[in-house]
C-alpha cells in the first residue's frame, strides 16, 4: 500500500544518511518494483506494484579546522575517520554530519594531523618520559609551514645570578630544562626554556618531519612544569603564514612582541627576569590594510636607575646611569665585560623617532642598552 512505502521510505532514508557519515561516496535507492530505462535514465513504475525513489546526493564535507566542545581546535571527520586516526570525537561539525575531532600526541608519538595537540598538565619527573618528544610530519605536499603555539609553556627558569662578576656569561642560559625544535636542511629556531606562555614559531614543514623536544632535569623539582602545545600546518600562498624564514609573524593591527621567557601580562619586571641567551632570530609584521607604519613602544616604562623597564639589552638597568645606544656602538660581541660591549642588539629597519611620514628615517637600525629610543 502507499502507506507502507511511505515508511519504508523514511527507513531508507534513515539508512542512507547514515551511511553518508562514514565516508564520501554515491549511492542510488530505488524502493518497490520499477523498470529501469538505461537509455533515458528515467524509472517507468508499474500501475499499482511500487514506487520509485530517486537519485540520493552524498553530502560531502571538507576536513576543514573547527572548535571542539572542549575548547580545543579540532579537524572536521566523520565519526569513524576520528576513531580509526587516532582523535577523540568533541562536538559536531559539517551541520552534524561530522565530528569535531581533537587530537592529543603522547611523548614520543608522531602524526601528521592538523591542529595537533601536546598536553602536559604537570610533568612527573617520576613517571613522565624524559625527554618528551613529539614528531609532526606534515600532511601533503603542499604544507609549508607549521606554526607551533604554547597555548601553556612552563619549564625551569634559566640560569641567573647576583654575582655577575663571577657568573655573567651563564646568566640566560638553559641550564637545567630545554626545548628545541627541529629544521631538517635549515637553521633551528633558538632554545628555549622559562615561562612561555602565549608565545609561538613558525618553522618550515619539512618532508622529514619536525621534531619538538623538550628535556628536563629531573633532579631539579622546585618547578612545576606544564604544557599546551598546538601544531597548526599551513599550506603554501596562506596569508596567515610569513612566506620569509621568520620565526614569529604578527597579523593584528595592535598586541605585544617579547623575547621568550617574558610573561606579557606582568606589570613590573622582577629583579631575576633576563632573555635567554643565543637567540638570533627574526620577528615579521604582516601590514594591516591602509596602514603604512609600526609604532613601538615599551610595555613596561622606566627612565628611574635601579628600576628596569620592560626593554633592556647589554648594560643593565642597575648602572648609576640609565642609557641608550644605537647603531656601531652596539656590537654584538657577547664577551665579558657585557658593559663595555653593549652585545646584545635588537635590530629594526627604517627607524624614525617620530610619528608620521614626515619623520627622519635613521641609517642606524641596531638598538641596545636600557632605553627604548631611536636616534634623531
Amino acid at each position: 500500500s502507499e502507506q507502507a512505502v511511505l515508511i519504508h521510505t523514511r527507513f531508507a532514508l534513515r539508512m542512507i544518511l547514515s551511511a553518508v557519515i562514514l565516508g564520501s561516496f554515491t549511492l542510488l535507492g530505488v524502493l518497490g518494483n520499477a523498470h529501469a530505462d538505461a537509455a533515458s535514465n528515467k524509472t517507468e513504475p508499474n500501475a499499482r506494484d511500487g514506487k520509485a525513489l530517486s537519485v540520493f546526493n552524498v553530502v560531502t564535507f571538507p576536513n576543514v579546522a573547527c572548535g571542539a566542545s572542549t575548547g580545543y581546535n579540532g579537524t572536521c571527520y566523520t565519526a569513524s575517520e576520528c576513531t580509526s586516526k587516532g582523535g577523540t570525537a568533541s562536538g559536531t561539525c559539517a551541520s552534524s554530519f561530522g565530528v569535531c575531532c581533537v587530537f592529543n600526541l603522547a611523548c614520543g608519538a608522531s602524526t601528521t594531523q592538523n591542529n595537533t595537540y601536546a598536553i602536559i598538565s604537570s610533568y612527573s619527573t617520576s613517571s613522565d618520559a624524559d625527554p618528551c618528544s613529539y614528531t609532526v610530519c606534515k600532511q601533503n605536499a603542499d604544507v609549508c609551514k607549521l606554526r607551533i603555539d604554547f597555548d601553556i609553556m612552563v619549564l625551569a627558569n634559566p640560569y641567573s645570578t647576583t654575582s655577575a662578576a663571577t657568573d655573567g656569561p651563564k646568566v640566560g642560559d638553559c641550564f637545567y630544562d630545554t626545548l628545541t625544535v627541529s629544521n631538517p636542511g635549515g637553521t633551528s629556531p633558538p632554545i628555549i626554556c622559562g615561562y612561555n606562555t602565549g608565545q609561538h614559531m613558525f618553522v618550515p614543514a619539512s618532508a622529514a618531519c619536525n621534531t619538538i623536544n623538550i628535556d628536563v632535569d629531573t633532579g631539579t623539582t622546585t618547578t612545576t612544569r606544564k604544557w599546551q602545545i598546538k601544531v597548526t600546518q599551513f599550506e603554501c600562498g596562506n596569508q596567515m603564514a610569513p612566506e620569509m624564514d621568520c620565526l614569529q609573524y604578527f597579523t593584528a593591527q595592535t598586541g605585544t612582541i617579547a623575547t621568550f621567557n617574558w610573561d606579557t601580562t606582568s606589570t613590573t619586571v622582577a629583579s631575576t627576569q633576563v632573555h635567554l641567551s643565543n637567540q638570533y632570530y627574526d620577528i615579521c609584521f604582516r601590514r594591516v590594510r591602509s596602514y603604512c607604519s609600526l609604532c613601538l613602544s615599551p610595555q613596561i616604562s622606566s627612565t628611574i636607575a635601579k628600576i628596569a623597564s620592560s626593554y633592556g639589552l647589554s648594560t643593565g638597568s642597575t648602572e648609576a646611569t640609565v642609557k641608550s645606544a644605537f647603531g656601531t656602538t652596539c656590537t654584538g660581541v657577547t664577551t665579558q665585560p657585557a658593559k663595555a660591549a653593549y652585545g646584545d642588539y635588537i635590530e629594526i629597519a627604517n627607524l624614525q623617532p617620530s610619528i608620521g611620514t614626515t619623520g627622519t628615517i635613521t641609517t642606524a637600525s641596531r638598538l641596545c642598552g636600557t632605553v627604548f629610543a631611536a636616534p634623531a
